[in-house]
């Protein structure tokens, strides 16, 4: 058992993850993860799959730059493990938005809904968001999930108009420590069958983009609008605009 958040972890049922790291504060869950592949880089060594949390983290990194993780206030961590043979980067980050909202409808009472490309949505605000990051040496590439949710206090302590908490939206302050295990043990589960395949499908019935929506995506400085019309099954962004089929593998949602 680890001590995490005034209650404990058990990572003992786990059959993927291996490694579990808790520390009462660290600038960011990605940044470490990155030095510890670069350090088994050079010793020529493997890293187990492993999960790094930061109870807080000072420079904790979204899509956009810096935001803010205070101690206490939610779940932040990175899961770091080397991918398999014909995994598809792409899904990985699709698929953890999906265990996350799946694991709050369960354990919290929540229904949040997904957001293209990795954020959790409730109540028209965000509620977590996934940043995916890999480094490749060789044959062998490792791949950092990073994990920031918004758990406790209301929007407001949040600092950011358009983000809420999982306290705000239920009316209930859950402990940190079940809702972290709950996490985990579904990481863990996903990992070890992992369904690929399925998962393109299963994102598109939880988004919050339905057929025909109008969406705006901001990519290399420009912008491209288009009704939505599902995923590709890498999990980019189909749009139909006036000249046709659009696929968009990377952007941001500037407008919906």
């Amino acid at each position: 058992m680890i001590s995490f958040a005034g209650g404990s972890l058990d990572p003992r049922r786990w059959r993927t993850l291996q490694n579990l790291v808790v520390v009462e504060a660290m600038s960011s869950s990605n940044d470490l993860a990155r030095e510890i592949v670069e350090m088994y880089f050079a010793e020529e060594q493997e890293l187990p799959p492993t999960v790094l949390i930061g109870e807080g983290q000072t420079a904790a990194r979204g899509r956009r730059g810096r935001w803010t993780a205070e101690p206490g206030r939610g779940l932040y961590l990175t899961i770091v493990r080397r991918t398999g043979a014909g995994e598809p980067m792409s899904l990985i980050p699709i698929a953890v938005g999906r265990w996350v909202r799946d694991v709050l409808a369960e354990h919290a009472g929540l229904e949040a809904s997904l957001k293209w490309p990795n954020d959790v949505y409730a109540g028209g605000r965000k509620l977590a968001g996934i940043l995916a990051e890999s480094r490749t040496q060789g044959e062998d590439t490792y791949v950092a999930v990073g994990l920031g949710l918004n758990a406790l206090g209301t929007a407001g302590s949040v600092g950011i108009e358009t983000a809420t908490t999982v306290e705000q939206e239920t009316g209930r302050a859950a402990p940190l420590a079940p809702l972290m295990q709950a996490l985990l043990d579904r990481c863990d589960a996903e990992l070890s069958s992992p369904g690929w395949e399925r998962e393109v499908e299963r994102w598109e019935r939880v988004s919050l983009h339905r057929p025909g929506d109008r969406l705006t995506i901001r990519r290399d400085g420009e912008e491209v609008s288009g009704a939505y019309r599902g995923l590709t099954p890498e999990g980019f962004l189909r749009l139909e605009t006036s000249a046709g089929e659009t696929v968009c593998a990377t952007g941001e949602l500037a407008r919906w």
